[in-house]
């Protein structure tokens, strides 16, 4: 005779009782069934501006809300090897016997940082994932200008005139391939340059003769 009784402790979680009987005797065994694990990642759609800190949280329960279960592991796909990264720290905490996160820590964030991030959380009774796409946004570059004859020398009708605009991106930072415009413009003429990555960039401007402007 082999009778099963199942004891229903909430929509997922379930405990069954196998019980086997005979002329010698009998034995039961009792199995619990415990349900998969629901991941969530907060903020969504992140959009920081390089440089600065900045935070990405898994948050990992189980889908009845009951307790976690030791056999959980929690793991990061990202776009960078997070574990060689010195500028992205992973904390895991225990938040409650029902919530466990894993949060990476970027200090600061920079322009590699960008692209979709993957969290998977893992049990014996399933898996479950989430990801989301951080954006990271280009800081405004430091600009300075400067002019040739410089700033004590007074200019007069037709003397020439050079104008120097420095612009730069910080690479501790900005660390992969972007797209600025630089852009010096006046009475004198217009002068452009592209910058596609870190670094000092400098947009030089040549005014042969000055004429006055009423």
């Amino acid at each position: 005779v082999l009778t099963i009784n199942a004891a229903v402790s909430s929509i997922y979680r379930h405990t069954y009782t196998c019980t086997v009987v005979n002329a010698l005797g009998t034995d039961s065994k009792i199995l619990t069934a415990t349900p998969p694990p629901k991941v969530d990642i907060s903020p969504p759609g992140g959009t920081p501006t390089a440089g600065e800190s900045f935070s990405l949280t898994c948050s990992v329960t189980l889908e009845d809300g009951g307790p976690l279960t030791e056999d959980l592991t929690v793991q990061w796909e990202a776009p960078v090897d997070i574990r060689m990264d010195s500028n992205i720290a992973v904390v895991i905490n225990d938040i409650s016997t029902r919530t466990r996160t894993s949060t990476l820590q970027y200090t600061p964030v920079r322009t590699s940082h960008g692209g979709p991030y993957t969290c998977r959380a893992t049990t014996t009774a399933g898996r479950d994932m989430a990801t989301e796409a951080l954006t990271v946004k280009i800081p405004p570059p430091t600009l300075a200008m400067s002019r040739d004859p410089d700033a004590t020398v007074t200019l007069h009708n037709g003397d020439p005139l050079t104008l120097t605009c420095t612009i730069q991106l910080d690479p501790a930072v900005v660390d992969s391939d972007v797209v600025v415009t630089g852009i010096l413009e006046g009475p004198g003429g217009r002068s452009t340059t592209m910058i596609a990555s870190a670094g000092m960039y400098t947009i030089r401007l040549d005014i042969p003769s000055l004429r006055a402007t009423s």
